[in-house]
């Protein structure tokens, strides 16, 4: 006689998460679940109906789901049994390994128009999608985990989770997954006004067009980003500007002049008094610490 389970977890270990399958083979209602931080889902086969505060919708193979975090979801499944079970895969990543790859793309050549989609998206309470070449991607990365025993699965695992980080990378999803990575701002107007300053380091970014963007007065303005942040609007600017800096540094694929402009310096002499007033020393004197250690 076969056991009817309501949920049924398989776990495939990933060297930076975790791809869980989750089944079920019978019906059920108002089964409540959450999770602590944004994760990726795709429903492989069978159907629910999931239902939180924000959002009511038909689970059905085909569409990637990037649920609400922290906040209670209802899941009916209808029609569930032995012979036509209910399958859904969860993907969770560290966010010390998200933040690596959003930051690969971030400082990448080539990705300019990239960066001007993601400027304009803001993330949503959730993340729904048809594409199918996202969700070719992510039935991939579970065939790998039932199919592939090579010695070199590890580094493939690795691609196809990155294959499935940048086909969000423009998108509401990968405005959500930042979620679990970046410090979360309550207040809409400045979290917008910081992914603005983010994206557009490289270029000239004045107050008048960062309280334009606020939608507020500048004296509120200034107000909130300073609650917000600890820093003035300028200060902010200049601090991420050498953090910026200090990353492509790290990754070692421009020149310290090339990115002196790649993080908005005017000028070079300027970029190195200003790193070393916030670091404590010069670019040239990290480069080389780094180049040492490696």
């Amino acid at each position: 006689m076969q056991d009817k389970f309501i949920e049924r977890a398989t776990h495939y270990p990933l060297k930076h998460g975790r791809l869980s399958l989750f089944e079920t083979n019978c019906s059920c209602k108002d089964i409540q679940f959450h999770f602590k931080q944004y994760v990726m889902t795709l429903m492989l086969s069978g159907h629910k109906t999931i239902e939180s505060e924000n959002l009511k919708f038909e689970f059905f193979p085909g569409t990637f789901f990037i649920p609400e975090k922290e906040k209670i979801n209802q899941v009916s499944i209808p029609n569930a049994s032995f012979t036509n079970p209910t399958q859904c895969l969860v993907l969770e990543l560290n966010p010390s390994f998200l933040k690596r790859v959003y930051e690969d793309i971030l400082y990448a050549e080539g990705t300019e128009k990239l960066l001007q989609n993601l400027s304009k998206v803001e993330a949503k309470h959730h993340f729904l999608s048809n594409d199918h070449l996202l969700i070719n991607a992510f039935k991939r990365l579970y065939d790998i985990q039932l199919n592939d025993n090579a010695d070199c699965k590890p580094l493939i695992d690795e691609l196809v989770v990155k294959e499935i980080i940048y086909r969000l990378f423009s998108t509401e999803g990968m405005a959500l997954l930042k979620h679990n990575f970046k410090k979360s701002i309550e207040d809409d107007c400045i979290r917008r006004v910081i992914n603005y300053i983010s994206l557009n380091i490289s270029q000239k970014i004045t107050i008048e067009e960062l309280t334009k963007l606020a939608g507020i007065g500048q004296t509120t303005f200034f107000k909130l980003f300073k609650k917000a942040t600890g820093a003035t609007p300028v200060e902010y600017i200049l601090k991420e500007r050498i953090r910026q800096a200090k990353i492509m540094i790290q990754k070692g694929r421009f020149s310290l002049k090339e990115i002196a402009y790649k993080s908005g310096f005017n000028s070079y002499e300027y970029f190195c008094s200003s790193f070393k007033k916030i670091e404590g020393l010069n670019p040239s004197q990290l480069k080389g610490e780094i180049e040492v250690s490696v």
